[in-house]
């Protein structure tokens, strides 16, 4: 069975996934579906979010599961290469751009991407805790030339689609650059938008 993944191209979490596919070169076929709470989408996605990927066993959500996922099924190209320890290294970068800097800025996605009123208490949070999330990458990243080391891997592919968005709620709430936490952070974000995958999920947002 040819691999659906369902969800909407402006999703960075899709993004994620979807890059995961493009890097490792398998087959599968795009469904466009908006977050949703109907029964049909919770039966794929139980708390309504996208992504999910359809497999021949069934559906999964979970961005983080589903690239699990495509790592056994297909373990070559990897983009969990190297040692055990090396392995979790990369986990471990991809975990804290997730919950210390995505998660630390999206209660202020509403207000700076979709006009939603300003909320003082929520721009006071967003405000010192992504910023500290940002900070604290430095003591695990290298972008040498890879976030991580010498090779490129789910904790680059993660943080690109991750670190731009948290950047745009920051500039835009609280007039901070969140990019100077981390003056390096360009140059690596310029690497990973020259590889093709980056380029493929860049032009089919248009």
């Amino acid at each position: 069975m040819l691999l659906k993944l369902h969800g909407m191209q402006m999703s960075n979490y899709y993004s994620i996934a979807k890059t995961v596919l493009l890097e490792k070169e398998m087959d599968f076929e795009e469904v466009h579906q908006m977050p949703g709470r109907d029964e049909d989408w919770l039966a794929r996605s139980p708390m309504g979010k996208v992504p999910s990927l359809e497999t021949a066993d069934g559906p999964l959500a979970e961005t983080m599961a589903i690239v699990d996922y495509l790592e056994e099924i297909q373990p070559e190209p990897s983009i969990l290469p190297g040692t055990a320890y090396e392995r979790a290294r990369a986990r471990q970068i991809a975990h804290h751009c997730i919950y210390y800097i995505d998660l630390a800025a999206r209660p202020g996605l509403p207000a700076a991407a979709f006009g939603a009123p300003r909320d003082e208490a929520v721009i006071k949070t967003i405000g010192k805790m992504t910023p500290r999330g940002m900070k604290s990458l430095g003591r695990l990243a290298s972008f040498d030339p890879w976030i991580g080391g010498s090779t490129f891997t789910l904790a680059d592919i993660v943080a690109a689609n991750t670190i731009p968005l948290a950047a745009m709620v920051m500039q835009t709430l609280c007039n901070m650059d969140l990019m100077a936490e981390l003056p390096a952070v360009g140059e690596w974000m310029g690497r990973v938008a020259e590889r093709d995958s980056s380029k493929k999920v860049a032009a089919d947002k248009g």
